[in-house]
């Protein structure tokens, strides 16, 4: 199997705007298939199995496929495009920034900036009305047949490597959940005497929508048990460390009113049992992950989540350490020979 960097750096680098994930859900179905060969992609969710006895419990875990992004919301008479963000999007950083449009082909460009010396107060963070991209185009009529209204933008960022085992990119929110879910299928199905069936779930829609993808999964599949894998803020230079996750400390497992207690003290028991690094992750309402949507599926669901420590979610250079999606694919699969037994 290739390294946990090059596995998300690949999955990091696809386009897969909230409801448009189709490429990143067949190159995510790709890698899991030699672990999983039922492999399926299902209306924008990728699943697989390993194991389907019907007299073992069920355990679903999920990834989710999309980003955050833009769509073209109109075209101006000289040639600009006009934007809308998907998902939470810092604007502050956003002028200047290089971005990819996805037209009939893709067109390279950047988010228009005023000169510094027309800008004055509040105007130095521009709204979505006021956002723009520079295509190199003088015209609208220069960019029929090759832009079109509500085709997606993306930042035009690769991934790099850091210090250490640390890596910067975007779209690593959650596009190393993905990655940890499949080195936990490489971990899981060499498991003699399974005590569970194992659902993997890469689920669309997670940063618009309402969740849609894991309620689909969570109906489609009736987990008896189901753990969202995604990421959370690590603690970077200035932030508060009670609020914060240091990167290199393992995965986060999460503690919440939404959440199953029972599978949370699971989780860390098998942390514990071998000797995987882990933190504690308290919300004690819900966890604006998949998992909310998961807990409610209507045959009742137990969920967790274990999350992944992030900086700069959100924008074209989030921040994650190897390990610690290393160290999620060994808990998730240290639970899986639990689960049930």
């Amino acid at each position: 199997m290739d390294s946990s960097y090059d596995i998300i750096s690949a999955l990091s680098s696809l386009h897969g705007v909230s409801g448009r994930e189709a490429a990143v859900g067949q190159a995510v179905a790709e890698r899991i298939r030699p672990y999983a060969p039922d492999v399926r992609c299902d209306d924008g969710n990728v699943i697989a199995h390993i194991g389907q006895d019907a007299g073992k419990p069920t355990l679903l875990l999920c990834a989710h496929l999309d980003q955050v992004g833009f769509l073209v919301t109109d075209i101006t008479p000289d040639g600009f495009l006009r934007i809308g963000a998907v998902g939470g999007i810092d604007h502050r950083l956003l002028l200047g920034q290089p971005v990819t449009v996805e037209g009939s082909l893709p067109l390279s460009g950047v988010i228009s900036i005023l000169p510094p010396h027309l800008l004055k107060g509040e105007q130095a963070v521009p709204e979505d009305a006021q956002l723009c991209v520079d295509l190199g185009f003088d015209s609208a009529e220069a960019l029929v047949g090759k832009v079109s209204r509500g085709d997606a933008v993306y930042f035009a960022v690769a991934c790099r490597k850091m210090q250490g085992s640390r890596m910067t990119g975007p779209a690593l929110d959650d596009r190393c959940g993905a990655a940890a879910l499949i080195l936990a299928a490489e971990q899981i199905s060499r498991m003699h005497d399974l005590p569970c069936n194992v659902t993997f779930a890469f689920v669309g829609q997670e940063e618009r929508s309402g969740h849609r993808g894991a309620k689909r999964a969570a109906f489609a599949e009736t987990p008896d048990y189901a753990i969202a894998v995604d990421v959370t803020f690590g603690l970077a230079h200035g932030e508060d460390p009670q609020e914060t996750f240091p990167l290199g400390g393992g995965p986060a497992i999460g503690i919440s009113a939404v959440l199953d207690a029972a599978l949370s003290d699971a989780l860390t028991d098998a942390a514990k049992a071998l000797h995987i690094p882990y933190q504690l992750e308290i919300m004690p309402e819900s966890t604006g992950t998949d998992a909310d949507a998961l807990a409610l599926a209507p045959q009742g669901t137990r969920a967790g989540t274990v999350s992944i420590p992030l900086r700069y979610m959100h924008t074209p250079v989030e921040v994650i350490d190897t390990k610690d999606v290393e160290l999620t694919a060994q808990l998730l699969a240290a639970f899986a020979g639990r689960c049930g037994a």
